[in-house]
């Protein structure tokens, strides 16, 4: 898969040739294909022929949310960091708030220090580089930079735990379209137009990716698999239409 790359604040200006951290995330990224998404969306369409599913997965967000956290799990990169270092009673605390927003509780002890309180959660971390993902409604890259700047500039954490670069990942405009993607859906197109006005409010140094819906400079061919919404059971469809559908997932 191809990206391009954007600094802010001299994010790239903070990274090396040789560093091998920035080196193994630039592979891992590198090393995503088309047949690595298009087999799990096939997964997802089999699932519901089977009746495991309500519905296909309608866009890519999730499907590409998979596939790079397989790689950076399989890399051994730390996953959903919690950035915020507080006392327990103040886990606590946030953990009921929320709840009481809507999030899910648990009977067990100690369930403050599995709660995923997704705001304050870092997706991926190594060494001092800090990796968030963002195929989210563009509304949320505010919390993706704050979750950045935490980490690294808190004065609570010890340095040891901090990162000295954040890297946020997006799509561009061309892969959001390719996958299907909702329409607010963030881009890195929409990143850079957004950071010059920004830019004097991020303490971190910030490296920007827009992956790419190609490969070697070779764009993707168009996959038939994204372009539905959502589906009604696959029982429930006249045969004439499981069998169009049937088409498209066995090619």
């Amino acid at each position: 898969m191809d990206f391009y790359k954007d600094s802010f604040r001299w994010g790239l200006e903070h990274l090396s040739e040789d560093d091998s951290i920035w080196n193994e995330l630039q592979l891992l990224l590198k090393s995503i294909t088309r047949d690595e998404i298009v087999d799990l969306k096939r997964e997802s369409f089999r699932k519901w022929r089977e009746g495991k599913r309500k519905s296909p997965i309608v866009g890519g967000q999730a499907i590409l949310n998979e596939v790079i956290d397989r790689k950076f799990r399989d890399l051994k990169w730390e996953r959903q960091i919690f950035v915020l270092d507080l006392p327990k009673e103040d886990l606590v605390s946030l953990s009921e708030k929320a709840i009481e927003g809507g999030g899910t509780s648990s009977s067990e002890e100690d369930s403050e220090t599995s709660e995923k309180i997704t705001y304050w959660t870092m997706d991926f971390k190594k060494g001092s580089i800090g990796v968030e993902v963002s195929f989210n409604n563009a509304g949320v890259l505010a919390q993706n930079l704050l979750r950045l700047s935490v980490m690294s500039e808190s004065y609570l954490k010890p340095k040891e735990k901090k990162i000295r670069l954040g890297i946020l990942i997006t799509a561009t405009e061309s892969l959001k379209h390719w996958s299907n993607m909702d329409n607010t859906v963030l881009t890195f197109e929409t990143v850079q137009r957004v950071f010059p006005l920004i830019n004097f409010n991020i303490p971190t140094p910030i490296v920007l990716i827009g992956l790419n819906d190609s490969s070697s400079e070779v764009g993707w061919e168009d996959t038939g698999l994204f372009g539905h919404r959502k589906l009604q059971s696959y029982s429930s469809l006249p045969e004439a239409e499981r069998l169009g559908w049937d088409k498209l997932i066995d090619s």
